[in-house]
């Protein structure tokens, strides 16, 4: 049996994603190739690491916390634990950092380097052979998938790395690191420890092609074994989709640190004599805002998921497709605040197609700085307009980001006070504020959400897609009684 190298499926907006996440990663890059601190790197690694080993094991079964992984990477103890868990901890570090040499010393991906990878990843755990390739039949506990027979492992590792050194200029990097996963998990090469060499693997390759690591944290243990499954069966786009996400919370997690940092120095230029607990609480003066803005701009999202849901029931001819996106950190609302670079600004992508017409168009939702509100900094406010971060809507046509139509009513979202706010072209919704030349101004509307965000679907359907429109009368609807819809 022969791997088949699985389908994508025509998805628009996943190859819009990945084209975002390229110009994400140059942006980052760039900010790297600049020069990092050594504190600074060190501190990003060991998070990036600590976080690694725990959520990879933890897929397995391992019961270590968190905070108990990282205490027995710095070197301590935790004896209520099995001494297993702690062993496994030790050896995947070492395995990731032993990875982090092979990429400083551009050594290749190979079958010597994956070898070399399973041998530290198995490293004092008894009755496991490390390093070398099973030698008898295996089973996956919980899965339907039967690995290959194990004379066959050698073969199919051959043609792996075959398939990969011919076909790597013909895939974006993220798509041929899904498939090698999933080709490297298919096969079962080892009698233990495949989830994790596969996770290894498929950072190796990353850090090759110049993007960040990736976490597949234990929170996406069902997404990643569905995504696994669907590959099996011949579809391999939830994977793509699965490491998408991931490699965009490791740029996150890359800019929240670098930025902070940045913070950090001009705070300590401006004021040598304060220390950082008081830097803490001057942190602090956003956060009671932040906690009131992330609560209503979800209460926004489960308003606009639940209209959505609604159209889906009632209108067959119209395919909708919704994907969320983290919504800001603490760190990135202080850094949009400040105008520091943020590349993760999306939060929600609509995408609707009308089988009718064929028409399909996007629909974004990101995060921006209100610019006729002054910047912040974590002294003082520099305006006496506080700061404010909305969430402001685009449209989305053949991978280009295009205005919405005048005549759609809603421009941004956001809070004032403790409510939901939305600003909107100034029409029905109260014409006495309508300037002198009749032309419409952006208000602010805090009552009825639910109305707004069901105006602005049907407006959108209506401008974009059609719905609600009469149709001209021809022949064949005269002869069908002129009837309209």
């Amino acid at each position: 049996m022969r791997y088949k190298i699985p389908n994508i499926s025509a998805n628009l907006d996943l190859n819009e994603n990945l084209k975002n996440i390229d110009k994400i990663i140059d942006n980052l890059n760039k900010r790297r190739d600049a020069g990092l601190d050594k504190d600074l790197e060190n501190r990003l690694k060991k998070h990036l690491l600590i976080s690694s080993v725990y959520n990879s094991n933890a897929i397995e079964g391992n019961k270590l916390s968190l905070r108990e992984t990282e205490i027995i990477l710095d070197g301590m103890v935790v004896n209520e634990r099995p001494l297993k868990d702690e062993i496994e901890a030790r050896s995947l570090s070492n395995a990731t950092e032993y990875l982090y040499k092979l990429i400083d010393g551009r050594e290749p991906l190979t079958q010597r380097t994956l070898l070399e990878l399973h041998d530290l990843l198995m490293k004092n755990i008894p009755n496991i052979d490390g390093g070398k390739f099973r030698t008898e039949e295996v089973s996956i506990k919980n899965s339907d998938h039967k690995p290959i027979y194990w004379a066959d492992v050698q073969d199919e590792i051959d043609e792996l790395f075959k398939w990969m050194n011919r076909n790597m200029h013909k895939y974006n990097p993220i798509i041929m690191c899904s498939i090698l996963h999933h080709w490297l998990a298919w096969i079962h090469p080892f009698s233990d420890g495949n989830g994790r060499v596969s996770r290894l693997f498929t950072n190796f390759f990353l850090l090759q092609k110049g993007f960040p690591e990736i976490v597949v944290k234990i929170a996406d243990r069902d997404r990643y074994y569905n995504s696994l499954i669907d590959a099996d069966n011949g579809d391999i786009t939830n994977l793509v989709e699965l490491f998408s996400d991931k490699i965009r919370q490791t740029v996150n997690v890359y800019e929240e640190f670098l930025n902070e940092h940045e913070r950090l120095l001009q705070w300590h230029k401006k004021y040598k004599q304060i220390g950082s607990e008081d830097y803490s609480k001057a942190k602090e003066t956003f956060s009671y805002e932040y906690e009131v803005w992330r609560n209503q701009i979800n209460v926004f999202k489960t308003l606009l998921f639940k209209n959505v849901d609604t159209l889906s029931d009632v209108l067959p001819n119209i395919t909708f497709y919704a994907k969320e996106y983290d919504i800001l950190s603490y760190s990135q609302y202080l850094d949009i605040m400040e105008d520091r670079k943020v590349s993760n600004t999306w939060y929600i992508v609509i995408s609707i197609h009308n089988k009718e017409n064929d028409k399909s168009m996007g629909f974004v939702f990101y995060f921006e700085r209100f610019r006729p509100t002054g910047k912040a900094n974590i002294v003082e406010i520099k305006s006496k307009r506080p700061p404010n971060i909305k969430l402001f809507v685009t449209a989305r046509k053949d991978q280009n980001s295009i205005r919405l139509e005048r005549s759609v009513d809603l421009v941004n979202i956001g809070t004032h006070g403790d409510q939901l706010s939305f600003g909107v072209h100034n029409r029905n919704w109260d014409p006495k504020l309508k300037d002198k030349n009749g032309k419409a101004s952006i208000i602010t509307i805090k009552e009825n959400p639910s109305k707004i965000i069901r105006t602005f679907l049907d407006q959108i359907l209506y401008n974009y897609f059609d719905v609600g429109k009469k149709r001209p009368i021809t022949a064949a609807t005269r002869n069908q009684g002129g009837r309209t819809s």
